[in-house]
């Protein structure tokens, strides 16, 4: 087949319209957990309803921006093995608009679970440098430039594209694309600029991804338990949202390509890849998650072991710390042993959402038990629909983006290579 029939192909993917079931039943996910969300943070369920909220937001906002964060790796790597789920990983990045609109209802509503507005800090550095101001200020901050550089990448990965498909007529262009492809100058000249900017974006993309995710882990996760601090802290966390932004892009590649008709290039071999990585971040996670228990254990200072008792060995974290460590650790590495699980998409999309409520766990097991002294565990009903409530507009964002531009990255030549043709496919 030639390379304007893939493209034919691919662009035919693009679905004419959203199926209306599912964009009301996120719709209403999204409403339900509003209202949760009003009725809670205005009752006597404040403190429950913002901090599942700040779990949320992290665990969200992580994801979309981890999905960018892959592409950038894949970039900066050469890494032509994931180039047809390449664009399905950057469709992640739809939710940065909802997640700083979050960050900034969490700012308006959220300033109590802050420790300078909970409990005097002592120390005049710690005051100075937890300040619920000062504090808000820079992480908005940190999070603007995060979704601006994402964004700089996913204009020129789009702009390729888009500007293909309106230059061999293949598609009209709306709004939000004659935008993308002004001043258009031809693929080949397009296609060549694409590659320069984009060497230039991907490594300062990882980069700030380091250094500013670890800032967000500090100041919104460590700084609730005002008394403990560990270094190593900064690495498990952003590492951790990798590992479960890989989990997110395997679950929407697995429906992409089923629903989009995209097996003839999201092959298992693909598959494979994804499988085998999150094989790898599993162990890693245990790894990371061990040397700061043995770190902390080995040290036996009373700050930093306060922390780890409370969480791993007191009624009732304990419970959910193992189920944490199954989550994320036990059923992924175990799971995935071998060739076959990692090539049967049954399997990978299972595991792939078992790590997801591994990770979301943990980031509640990391930031409840700072803020809540009560005996019972704070999992009810209104975490469920805020929780609801964020996988919801995370859904319909990505929708949205696969709604709006090609599913495959359509002006990357090598997404081409050993494709065979799908049954039925129109003939070029």
């Amino acid at each position: 087949m030639s390379q304007h029939g893939h493209e034919q192909i691919i662009i035919a993917a693009i679905p004419a319209r959203l199926p209306r079931r599912l964009v009301v039943s996120l719709s209403v996910f999204i409403a339900v957990g509003l209202m949760a969300l009003i009725v809670g943070a205005s009752g006597e369920q404040a403190l429950r309803t913002w901090q599942i909220f700040l779990v949320n937001f992290l665990v969200w906002s992580g994801i979309g921006l981890a999905g960018v964060v892959f592409a950038a790796i894949l970039h900066v790597t050469d890494g032509r093995w994931a180039g047809p789920i390449r664009r399905l990983a950057e469709s992640t990045g739809a939710f940065l608009p909802i997640s700083y609109v979050a960050f900034l209802l969490f700012c308006i509503g959220g300033q109590a679970l802050l420790p300078g507005t909970r409990q005097p800090l002592g120390s005049p550095d710690k005051a100075a440098w937890l300040a619920p101001r000062f504090l808000l200020w820079r992480d908005a901050m940190a999070l603007l430039v995060l979704a601006g550089v994402s964004w700089v990448f996913l204009y020129h990965s789009l702009r390729q594209d888009v500007g293909l498909a309106a230059e061999r007529g293949y598609r009209r262009p709306g709004k939000i694309n004659q935008w993308l492809i002004a001043n258009w100058k031809g693929i080949d000249v397009e296609r060549a600029r694409a590659r320069r900017i984009l060497s230039l974006v991907s490594p300062l993309l990882l980069i700030l991804y380091a250094y500013l995710f670890s800032l967000l882990a500090y100041d919104l996760v460590m700084s609730l338990a005002v008394d403990w601090y560990s270094n190593l802290f900064g690495l498990q966390f952003f590492m951790t949202n990798l590992y479960v932004g890989l989990a997110a892009i395997a679950i929407i590649t697995l429906v992409a390509r089923r629903h989009l008709g995209l097996e003839a290039y999201v092959t298992v071999a693909q598959l494979h890849d994804v499988g085998k990585l999150l094989f790898a971040l599993a162990a890693f996670w245990a790894y990371l998650t061990f040397t700061h228990y043995l770190v902390i254990w080995y040290g036996n200072v009373p700050e930093e072991t306060a922390y780890l008792i409370r969480r791993a060995h007191e009624a009732p974290w304990s419970f959910v710390a193992l189920i944490v460590v199954a989550f994320c650790f036990l059923v992924p590495f175990i799971g995935l042993l071998g060739r076959e699980p990692k090539r049967r998409p049954w399997v990978l999309l299972s595991i792939s959402a078992i790590i997801m409520i591994g990770v979301l766990l943990e980031r509640f097991l990391l930031i409840a038990p700072s803020l809540w002294h009560e005996r019972d565990l704070p999992l009810g009903i209104l975490e469920v629909l805020i929780t609801g409530g964020f996988a919801g507009a995370f859904a319909l964002s990505v929708l949205m983006f696969l709604r709006a531009f090609p599913a495959l990255p359509l002006a990357d030549l090598t997404i081409y290579g050993g494709v065979h043709q799908p049954v039925n496919a129109p003939t070029p």
